[in-house]
């Protein structure tokens, strides 16, 4: 599977969840692998069905996606955040969980999204594998993703 993947790090001027799903959603849309609707369709879900995660050292991490009829190419948008940024968290929407990374999922049919979810769930576990995704420079986490999600 072809997937194209984007890395991008900011400073605080991204400081809520809603802000980051447009930024991540914009880099995507500027490379033409979405559509439109896509980033509102990221917002719109994660009133309902947040994608914050809290892990086990006590990092959070978002994944935040969409429908997949609104994605032209398969693409993941990493953001790596300076600050924290509150997301909600998937096991219990009334908490927030402070995300230092943003995986935005963009994939064309629901089989490849679900089989890339069930990956990055397994990769989220190690440890080593967060430590690069946030250390890494940003010009090595594409490849470097790409490579983790191949082998897993």
């Amino acid at each position: 599977m072809k997937l194209e993947i984007l890395v991008n790090d900011v400073d605080g001027a991204i400081t809520d969840c809603r802000a980051a799903i447009e930024f991540a959603g914009n880099k995507l849309l500027e490379k033409g692998y979405i559509t439109a609707e896509y980033i509102q369709a990221c917002l719109e879900r994660e009133k309902t069905y947040p994608t914050g995660l809290l892990m086990a050292n006590g990092q959070g991490i978002a994944i935040p996606h969409a429908d997949y009829t609104l994605v032209k190419t398969n693409s993941i948008s990493i953001v790596r955040f300076d600050r924290g940024v509150a997301f909600g968290q998937m096991e219990d929407a009334d908490l927030t969980v402070e995300c230092s990374i943003m995986f935005n999922l963009a994939f064309a049919t629901s089989d490849q999204h679900m089989s890339v979810l069930r990956r990055l769930f397994t990769l989220f576990q190690d440890m080593p594998f967060i430590e690069s995704c946030r250390n890494l420079p940003a010009n090595d986490v594409g490849q470097y993703v790409a490579k983790m999600l191949a082998a897993s």
